[in-house]
């Protein structure tokens, strides 16, 4: 499995030739030095709830026209405002283990991070036994066991603590930092630092993943 971190949340899994992207949001394009044409088509994409840093009904529109066979994969809640785009998706919904385009992925129900507005539906994924994408979560309704962790580091909802206590409840090998592209790179960088240092307390292994570089696991 080799895993390529594009801006905020998304990432793309390939293995085998196949192709599944997770949260390609507004916020990855925002600034231009990402375009899907740099990510290329791919076989499926997971959306984890309908905020507009993870979900943007546009963007998947381009993404079928590269492939009109993508198979889009999501809850309901963001099946309504797919279904008004004229956009086909596959449900899923919690405990749900599903083959996607060659790769096996479960559904954990995760409430998102608290907000002073109204919480949407949150979902995380996880591939193939391996990697866990949690959306916007430190708190799946269930255990999760991976051996690789993409973990929100930033946002309006998250404090490291929290993010700290969710390593050490998952006891991942390696953590993918994601969620980050609301903070500067000279922040980054001391926030990274501290989440590392934590790392190595529980035995895992940080791995800083700049946009576009490859990791394999």
């Amino acid at each position: 499995m080799n895993v390529t971190k594009y801006i905020h949340s998304c990432l793309l899994i390939e293995k085998e030739g196949r192709r599944l992207l997770i949260d390609p949001g507004s916020f990855s394009f925002l600034d231009e030095s990402l375009t899907l044409e740099m990510i290329g088509a791919v076989d499926a994409i997971l959306i984890t709830h309908k905020h507009a840093d993870h979900f943007d009904a546009g963007i998947l529109k381009q993404f079928l026209v590269m492939n009109d066979r993508t198979k889009i994969v999501t809850i309901d809640e963001i099946g309504v405002e797919l279904t008004k785009e004229s956009i086909n998706f596959e449900r899923i919904d919690d405990g749900e283990i599903r083959d996607v385009a060659g790769f096996f992925v479960e559904a954990f129900r995760s409430p998102h991070g608290e907000l002073p507005v109204p919480l949407p539906d949150n979902i995380g994924y996880l591939i193939d036994s391996t990697l866990f994408h949690s959306g916007d979560s430190y708190e799946p309704n269930r255990q999760v066991k991976c051996s690789v962790l993409a973990l929100p580091v930033a946002g309006p909802w998250s404090r490291l603590v929290d993010a700290v206590a969710m390593i050490d409840r998952v006891r991942p090998s390696i953590v993918l930092p994601i969620h980050d592209a609301i903070i500067k790179d000279f922040m980054l960088e001391r926030m990274y630092g501290m989440v590392e240092k934590q790392c190595e307390t529980f035995g895992a292994r940080f791995v800083r993943m700049p946009t576009g570089v490859s990791f394999e696991c």
